[in-house]
């Protein structure tokens, strides 16, 4: 879910209905967790940044994505704005922890309508509908919680002719995707697309910043969101570990099916000292 503060940029959570933590998304895992994978071998550097400017940049923890990257104006009036695509864990509980986990999608407002219903009485605080929007890409029902006029939820589900990710597992860091409907598939649409997949992962944090978004056409249509994300202590006590990872969502041009593959490109350390960030010696 993303989250976001009135007259802050779309970030932090997409709020989890985005109150960041990937409420639903793209697919991202916490990389604290978790060692550097295996680099791949890397011709040449894919992004302009030094290692020390993405350190200070990704200390600072401002500037997150580069100019131009995917945003909505949060709407006016309330405090805190919570974005959040209902999953099917939403509004079936009883799905086994095990199970596939991905937004749903309907061409039906009256399904749509349903589904937010069943997530708002599943949710610890029922939030109570007070507008409807109709988007291209999604159904949209903001909700405000009682007792919390402040945080207003824009609860949104997919519209099948625009995206499917039934075939998507948001548990899973790499593979399927969904299948992409809109029509023509271009650059532009896969573009937002994976930007908009972004704001609803765990990589919508601080620690995490997106230093490239760049789409290729050969041999298939693709775009990669080239980010950095810190891992506290990731190399020793006194130095971090930044590791700089390739997020790739590529389509079939003839089928709309979306795939995801995640690589770490390189690594380095680097602390923070007194508020300034430094490159760890060797």
């Amino acid at each position: 879910m993303q989250l976001r503060r009135r007259h802050h940029p779309l970030h932090a959570v997409i709020a989890s209905a985005f109150l960041l933590n990937a409420c639903g998304g793209g697919g991202g895992s916490d990389s604290s967790s978790t060692p550097a994978p295996q680099k791949p071998a890397v011709s040449s550097r894919p992004i302009a940044q030094t290692d020390l400017e993405i350190a200070t940049a990704i200390y600072n923890g401002t500037a997150r994505v580069p100019a131009g990257f995917y945003s909505e104006a949060a709407p006016v009036g309330h405090g805190t704005v919570a974005t959040k695509h209902v999953k099917n864990t939403d509004v079936d509980t009883a799905l086994a922890p095990s199970a596939s986990e991905f937004e749903l999608c309907t061409d039906d407002w009256n399904q749509a309508l349903a589904w937010s219903e069943t997530f708002a009485l599943n949710s610890p605080q029922y939030s109570n509908l007070v507008a409807t929007n109709d988007d291209g890409r999604y159904f949209e029902f903001a909700r405000v919680q009682s007792g919390s006029p402040d945080l207003y939820v824009q609860s949104r589900i997919y519209k099948c002719a625009y995206l499917n990710r039934s075939a998507a597992n948001l548990r899973a860091a790499t593979g399927a995707a969904g299948q992409l409907n809109a029509r023509p598939l271009t650059s532009d649409e896969l573009r937002r697309l994976s930007e908009y997949f972004w704001q609803f992962t765990s990589y919508n944090n601080f620690g995490h910043m997106v230093l490239k978004s760049a789409g290729s056409t050969s041999p298939m249509l693709e775009h990669t969101l080239h980010m950095a994300s810190l891992v506290r202590g990731g190399l020793s006590a006194s130095c971090d570990r930044i590791d700089v990872i390739a997020w790739t969502h590529r389509v079939d041009t003839a089928t709309g099916a979306l795939t995801l593959d995640v690589q770490t490109l390189f690594s380095f350390g680097a602390k923070e000292t007194a508020g300034v960030a430094q490159l760890c010696a060797n």
